[in-house]
């Protein structure tokens, strides 16, 4: 990488009055914080952002990191998704947004289509928020930056149900635990109107003792041509999963609970 791009990352940085900062975080932060997304953060950390913390998770679309912040202005932990405004792998979620009715997708560009993603799972969360479904609070979005409410203890992210694994029995009753996620599932389709369409052990929380359901941004209005395919996906996943723990129940079973009668 080029020491000027190194120069003015750090110079952003430090307007950003990062906590702390090791040559992996500095290098993740090399990677995914291109001029235009260090400008936006910076004009966010003047209402939202107190100081930019670690490296939460990194991916292909986008990458996490923590943030001493501010939610109504009062001090808060929080995670700040930071979509790569460079990346191949945006060509998988256009089937997620066409069909989509809340978004106008003509003439959009590739850069337009990234920052669309961030505006669509920001709003998929709080119409999960707003309808008592257990995700983190959304708090803003701009462009392709989204911050929203930190799930852990500490600075250490809550546990994802891949990441409990096997010792899941030990910290949850993990019956009570699928009828909670499965509750929240009927509560996304009935008063969210959403679909999650991505959910799996990796994308489920354990936070308090409580499931959180986290990336949004796929999830789908339940009127989507292929919303009735997501959720049975969904299901096929959270079934397949919890078999491991003896917890049993038939598929038609399960898709009529989630579709039936309005909560």
């Amino acid at each position: 990488m080029k020491e000027s791009k190194l120069k003015k990352i750090d110079f952003y940085l430090e307007k950003l009055r990062i906590k702390e900062r090791d040559v992996s975080d500095r290098k993740i932060y090399a990677e995914v914080l291109d001029d235009r997304t260090l400008k936006n953060l910076y004009k966010l950390s003047k209402k939202y952002i107190r100081a930019l913390g670690g490296v939460i998770s990194t991916g292909k679309e986008a990458n996490v990191f923590f943030a001493d912040g501010f939610d109504d202005g009062k001090p808060v932990p929080v995670a700040i998704k930071i979509y790569r405004t460079e990346t191949s792998e945006f060509y998988k979620m256009d089937e997620y947004i066409f069909g989509d009715k809340r978004f106008d997708l003509r003439r959009i560009s590739k850069k337009d289509l990234i920052n669309l993603w961030a505006e669509k799972e920001f709003r998929n969360l709080q119409r999960a928020y707003t309808s008592g479904i257990n995700v983190p609070k959304p708090i803003v979005h701009f462009r392709n930056i989204l911050i929203m409410e930190f799930l852990g203890e500490d600075e250490i992210p809550a546990s994802s149900l891949f990441e409990l694994g096997r010792i899941l029995p030990e910290v949850a009753d993990v019956e009570a635990l699928f009828d909670e996620i499965v509750l929240n599932l009927k509560l996304l389709y009935h008063k969210a109107e959403l679909v999650h369409s991505d959910l799996s052990e990796y994308n489920i929380l354990f936070h308090r003792e409580k499931p959180y359901l986290i990336d949004m941004g796929q999830a789908v209005l339940t009127d989507h041509p292929r919303a009735m395919a997501y959720l049975e996906r969904d299901l096929k996943n959270l079934l397949r999963f919890f078999a491991r723990f003896d917890v049993k129940k038939e598929f038609e079973e399960l898709i009529s609970e989630v579709r039936g009668e309005r909560l």
